[in-house]
């Protein structure tokens, strides 16, 4: 027999005024102090909903767009934050950078976690991809999923601030054909490097905001881009045959190296003074075929690590890419979504002798919501520590400043670890 109408569940349907994004933009710029659109509440058998729902900013935080209802429509505040795209920690550990889906940039002081921020900037039309700070800790480098990349301001404020500023872009790049996956900043910041689905990796001079070179990556079949890292040559290592290549807009290029993971599983590894690629993995280098999506270049170390999106982490030393991993691991099949180099204590250092050299640490963000360190030795690694706090939310970004671990997650929140 067919269920009684009366027992079957009636859902409402609800409507907003089509244009209502235009209507928050024109709050949001100022345009307008507030501004109104019509909320819609339909249900069968029942009387209709229209109300306002008034938009208009906050009177100490003018980035902020506050929400009231009226004739009927009710605003219910949400305690969820909003997802991190893009993350990074200045140098100097006195300030972070956030990125959004909505393509906002926020720098905040890291000595107060309530204090508002410091600086916004709309500088993309989508997701915030990347950010980077410059040596100096006063300029950031932001990249997204609307091919471009933006020169901002980072300077804090000379005293306490109750408001937030808006930035504007000093300087925007646009070359790239998809979107931007990671960036680097060469020596001072001159030059930067971007990487892109676009299969390229691209070379700017910043002070005229333009493009140097292309390098088209996966041996030239223009693989899509992930991750990215750079550096410097190690030791007195001879890459390619290949004469040297070097702009007159370069600087401290003719050294550096810089190595790409690539969405087919592989990595490339890119010689600068040269701009020809000199080494590049198998697909299955990592004991599967899966996207590269963390990279890690550690020039000090003679390492360079990689982590897949099927859970393997993998670390080569340079001097012999040839010969493959010297080490291979995973916890599960989580993907890998950064990866850092840190030094760890030894036991021996720890208990005070300070002659001991420290034991090579990768911090390693993965999409379980479980980061942790891991203690790389030869051919083989142990978890150091667990980086506790997320309740299962994705963890995307890592950073390692001082004696610092910093991640950011899909929770909204920034979280500060000592080492």
């Amino acid at each position: 027999m067919p269920e009684d109408a009366q027992a079957t569940p009636v859902l409402p349907i609800c409507t907003v005024q089509h244009d209502f994004n235009v209507v928050v933009k024109d709050v949001r710029d100022g345009l307008v102090p507030e501004d109104t659109f019509w909320v819609s509440c339909y249900k069968f058998g029942e009387p209709s909903v229209h109300g306002k729902a008034v938009a208009a900013l906050d009177e100490h935080n003018r980035n902020l767009v506050l929400y009231q209802g009226r004739d009927g429509v009710d605003f219910k505040a949400s305690e969820g934050q909003s997802q991190i795209t893009a993350f990074d920690v200045a140098p100097d550990g006195s300030q972070i950078a956030t990125g959004y889906h909505d393509g906002s940039v926020y720098i905040r002081p890291t000595t107060s976690s309530t204090s508002p921020p410091t600086s916004f900037s709309k500088s993309h039309l989508s997701t915030v991809t990347s950010i980077r700070f410059f040596p100096s800790s006063r300029v950031i480098l932001t990249a997204g999923a609307d091919f471009s990349l933006s020169i901002l301001s980072a300077d804090p404020p000379e005293s306490p601030s109750y408001t937030t500023v808006k930035a504007t872009p000093a300087r925007t790049l646009r070359g790239h054909t998809r979107a931007i996956t990671s960036t680097a900043i060469i020596a001072r910041g001159r030059n930067v490097l971007s990487g892109s689905k676009d299969g390229t990796v691209r070379l700017w001079d910043i002070p005229t905001s333009s493009q140097i070179r292309t390098l088209a990556a996966g041996s030239s079949h223009f693989v899509p881009v992930l991750a990215l890292s750079f550096g410097e040559r190690w030791g007195d290592a001879t890459l390619g045959d290949g004469a040297d290549d070097i702009d007159a807009r370069e600087v401290e290029t003719s050294d550096k190296v810089v190595f790409c993971g690539l969405q087919d599983g592989s990595f490339e590894l890119f010689d600068l003074r040269t701009k020809h690629p000199v080494f590049r993995s198998s697909t299955g280098a990592s004991g599967a075929r899966s996207a590269l999506q963390a990279l890690a270049y550690s020039p000090d170390r003679n390492l360079v690590a990689t982590g897949s999106a099927a859970g393997l982490t993998s670390v080569y030393d340079v001097r012999t890419l040839g010969d493959g991993p010297v080490t291979i691991f995973r916890r599960n099949e989580a993907p890998i979504e950064d990866i850092v180099f840190e030094d760890l204590p030894s036991e021996s250092s720890a208990n005070g002798d300070e002659g001991t050299p420290p034991h090579v640490g990768l911090v390693i963000a993965t999409e379980d919501g479980l980061p942790y360190i891991a203690s790389i030795e030869p051919s083989r690694a142990d978890v150091h520590a667990e980086l506790v706090g997320t309740d299962c939310d994705a963890v995307r970004l890592v950073r390692a400043v001082g004696r610092h671990v910093w991640t950011a997650a899909d929770d909204g929140v920034v979280r500060r670890y000592a080492l």
